[in-house]
């Protein structure tokens, strides 16, 4: 089969830091890799960049000659909102393409209106509210806090200083969310717990949950905030990146691992993902969990937290690309 892997080949950002790059030049790396994968299973597969300027994109969709696309656009220009409009215009082409469609892009990437979904839905997630302005009501939410940019994905402005615990530190780092990443802040009671992260993949029986995996902390300090900063996901050779370490989640109480099962599988229904997904989970002291976050077409490239979780399933880089495609072409109707 003839597939093209798009990926967004941007330059420059919209909004954010210098630093802030990283994981957006990243995704070219990752395309590669897919790319090498479908070759290897007797693919004629071909990467192809997108241009900022997104007239220059429209203009490369249209004259794309390929049978499916294995979609890994994250945005355009830098702006991350542009994800969704993308996968519109795949649609409006009708391209076939892998992982989600516009609609959950959208809603994953406003974090604002995931919440709300998911709380429609009966799911669990920690209380919070938007900062619109810095001198925003604080209600009733209780320190700790968490403060991170409401529609942003891949750690883009986490920090350590994101976790706040008290209401100056917290009117500090709205101000600096507001300034920097040019849209509101989303402000979260911090659970201070274990992280989990659910990895799901579409397989021949259906979605399949892949083994647990848990975000080691035991690095930190103990009155450090324990968190996936964005250096310790993408700036390699800092601190954080040294101290956060993605091992096997083990040790549940007995029932533990089914309801997070529950709870992961429920939220990637609910929001519409496709394909493969990862939702972050964090258990509170009763064990009780709580979604942080829903990551439609999440990170798969080689090393990735998503590749590591396929590998202990027994599955290799090629299998998890192979089993992409899969899925999207039996939701096509071309594949039985």
């Amino acid at each position: 089969m003839n597939i093209a892997v798009l990926y967004n080949d941007d330059a420059s950002l919209s909004h954010g830091g210098a630093h802030d790059a990283i994981a957006v030049q990243a995704v070219a790396d990752c395309a590669r890799a897919v790319a090498g994968s479908l070759r290897a299973r007797g693919h004629a597969a071909f990467e192809l960049g997108l241009a900022p300027d997104p007239r220059e994109a429209v203009r490369q969709v249209a004259q794309l000659r390929a049978e499916f696309v294995f979609n890994l656009v994250e945005g355009l220009g830098g702006d991350p909102r542009k994800d969704q409009a993308f996968a519109w215009l795949l649609e409006l082409h009708g391209l076939r393409y892998s992982g989600a469609g516009p609609r959950a892009l959208g809603l994953c990437l406003e974090k604002p209106l995931a919440r709300a979904v998911l709380v429609a839905a009966g799911l669990p997630v920690p209380r919070g509210a938007v900062f619109e302005h810095e001198a925003d009501a604080l209600d009733e939410l209780r320190f700790p806090l968490i403060v991170k940019p409401a529609r942003e994905d891949a750690s883009h402005g986490i920090s350590a200083e994101s976790v706040v615990r008290d209401e100056r530190s917290l009117r500090e780092r709205v101000r600096a969310v507001l300034e920097t990443y040019a849209q509101p802040a989303l402000v979260e009671e911090y659970i201070e717990a274990r992280e989990i992260n659910a990895a799901l993949l579409a397989g021949p029986r259906g979605l399949e949950l892949l083994p647990l995996s848990e975000i080691d902390y035991s690095g930190f300090r103990a009155d450090e905030a324990h968190i996936v900063t964005y250096a310790g996901k993408w700036i390699e050779g800092s601190r954080d990146w040294d101290l956060t370490r993605v091992i096997a989640a083990r040790d549940f109480a007995a029932g533990q691992r089914e309801k997070l099962e529950q709870v992961a599988r429920r939220a990637f229904d609910v929001l519409g993902l496709r394909d493969y997904g990862r939702v972050d989970l964090r258990l509170d002291a009763r064990d009780e969990p709580y979604v942080i976050d829903v990551n439609p077409n999440p990170d798969i490239s080689p090393g990735a937290g998503f590749l590591l979780a396929a590998e202990r399933a027994g599955l290799s880089y090629d299998d998890v690309i192979e089993r992409i495609v899969e899925s999207a072409l039996r939701r096509a109707g071309q594949l039985a």
